[in-house]
């Protein structure tokens, strides 16, 4: 399948570039496995948005945004894929425990391809989704996000509460109320 492929190429992408990182010790944990259009990141400590290339490593704390009519699919260390559409902005944390990605969404929308327990928890103003090996789609609008989890299951909470969906269900979560199901 495509995702198997994603997956595969992701993978096949990051072993190679282990030894890379190694050489240079700095410490990365994603890659961006597909640029299309536009995309920039601004690394820890700098001001200025610079291009992404193919195979470029970001380090917890960098951010990247994908303009208009652009996207693009960051790998992170523990082979979950990220398919970043167009006007979307995330930042890259430091893993949890070792194992579990961490991610910051700031804007936008992504397609999340997260192929182990525990293996990816995203970050919005509104929930926090933890993954639990799953296929799922986030989409961050000004007053609420909107989670729909394909397969798989995702923990959805926030200060007021909790939600855990499996395949095919979809929530919403706004300011200051609980995730809720949502019929799409």
């Amino acid at each position: 399948s495509g995702l198997a492929t994603l997956a595969s190429g992701a993978l096949a992408a990051l072993l190679s570039s282990q030894a890379c990182a190694a050489e240079t010790a700095e410490p990365w944990v994603a890659k961006a496995v597909s640029v299309q259009g536009t995309v920039e990141a601004r690394r820890v400590g700098e001001t200025q948005w610079q291009p992404v290339m193919l195979n470029d490593t970001f380090r917890p704390g960098d951010t990247i945004r994908v303009q208009e009519r652009s996207r693009a699919d960051v790998a992170l260390l523990n082979q979950s894929v990220l398919r970043l559409n167009a006007n979307s902005t995330i930042t890259v944390e430091a893993p949890k425990e070792g194992k579990t990605g961490v991610i910051d969404m700031v804007r936008g929308a992504a397609h999340f391809f997260a192929r182990g327990p525990n293996s990816l928890e995203v970050k919005t103003p509104f929930t926090v989704a933890g993954v639990r090996g799953t296929e799922f789609l986030i989409n961050l609008e000004s007053d609420a996000t909107l989670l729909t989890v394909f397969e798989g299951t995702v923990v959805a909470e926030n200060a007021t509460g909790s939600l855990t969906m499996t395949d095919g269900q979809s929530a919403i979560a706004e300011a200051g109320k609980a995730p809720v199901t949502r019929v799409v």
